[in-house]
């Protein structure tokens, strides 16, 4: 199964996911900040990040472009979470290299069924 890296400033959120995807047979790891994730994704390798809109120091799609921006992570795909899905943020992130955006409270189920097809799991 594939490896994923949570990202989300919203510690009970991250952890939700991660649990979630971990009792799916998903390998998951949690940061509670930008900063964190990227640490995690320089020194692992990551079949896919699911990361939150808003937080602090950078935002989701902010934080899609420095991961797409590393050689070896250009075509890494991104799911992002949000609680302000619009028409318009959706077509800013999918230019930014975002596959898919996921709205607030997130459907878990849902969400298992977009990690299974960003994955190919």
């Amino acid at each position: 199964m594939a490896k994923i890296l949570v990202v989300d400033d919203d510690q009970a959120q991250a952890l939700l996911i991660s649990s979630y995807l971990s009792k799916h047979g998903y390998t998951v790891v949690a940061a509670f900040d930008p900063v964190e994730g990227m640490k995690q994704l320089l020194a692992n390798d990551f079949q896919l990040v699911i990361t939150d809109l808003m937080m602090p120091h950078i935002d989701g799609i902010s934080f899609a472009e420095k991961i797409h921006a590393i050689e070896r992570m250009k075509d890494l795909p991104i799911i992002m979470v949000t609680a302000y899905p619009s028409e318009e943020l959706s077509e800013k992130s999918m230019r930014r290299g975002i596959a898919l955006i996921l709205s607030k409270p997130i459907n878990l189920s849902k969400l298992r069924d977009l990690v299974g097809f960003s994955t190919g799991a």
